[in-house]
């Protein structure tokens, strides 16, 4: 990463509130790909305080400070639920914030509460590019619902996994590749829907609150 392009994440992560996920300039991006972008990640943690951190397991894992081998933004799964409920649990209790890390069930937590969200659709895994779509979903419902930022980034997680579920229901779907328009047209059309008040998109949402107990056992 390139010193200016650093200090300006670093100088917008004094800002309030601030959402460090994926994009093609930031870490996490790809985090524990390569010591330059290990070494970015942690200059900007120590630069400001961020209201959500979004990633990967991999991401995740370096943001906990752990050395990983990942391959460019890809991820491989090598901890249990319980263990990703963990991970996400103590990094949120120390760095004061909300954190979320994405899967095949995501996982965010602020230190205290801990949710699993089983929202979405394998086609999100086969097209690029729905990592950052995400972090904006969770970075417009913070903006929105500042009060508490983990009920925003569920929210945020929620809308983002049913449009999802309703795009891969089309018939006009066939594949990853019809899958991405009709994957913005939920989005947009979820996103007016609860604009005019109907919210029976929230009746969907599949959020499990994980204990305490659960994690530690």
């Amino acid at each position: 990463m390139k010193p200016d392009v650093l200090l300006f994440w670093t100088q917008l992560g004094k800002l309030r509130p601030f959402v460090l996920y994926q994009t093609q300039f930031a870490p996490p991006l790809s985090a524990g790909a390569t010591s330059v972008r290990r070494n970015a990640v942690k200059s900007l943690l120590d630069a400001g305080h961020f209201t959500v951190i979004k990633g990967n397991e991999g991401e995740i894992q370096t943001v906990a400070g752990a050395t990983i081998t990942q391959r460019g933004v890809d991820s491989t799964s090598s901890l249990t639920l319980a263990q990703k409920a963990s991970l996400v649990r103590s990094i949120a209790k120390k760095r004061r914030n909300v954190v979320l890390l994405t899967g095949a069930v995501d996982l965010v937590s602020d230190g205290s509460r801990t949710l699993a969200i089983s929202n979405g659709h394998p086609y999100l895994g086969e097209v690029t590019g729905t990592g950052g779509t995400l972090g904006t979903t969770v970075s417009a419902m913070v903006a929105a619902y500042g009060a508490d930022p983990l009920l925003a980034a569920v929210a945020g997680t929620v809308m983002f996994g049913l449009a999802a579920e309703f795009a891969a229901e089309r018939s006009e779907v066939r594949g990853p590749g019809t899958f991405v328009p009709a994957f913005l047209d939920e989005l947009y059309a979820i996103r007016k829907a609860t604009g005019n008040g109907d919210l029976r998109w929230l009746t969907m949402a599949k959020v499990k609150a994980v204990e305490a107990a659960d994690i530690e056992a």
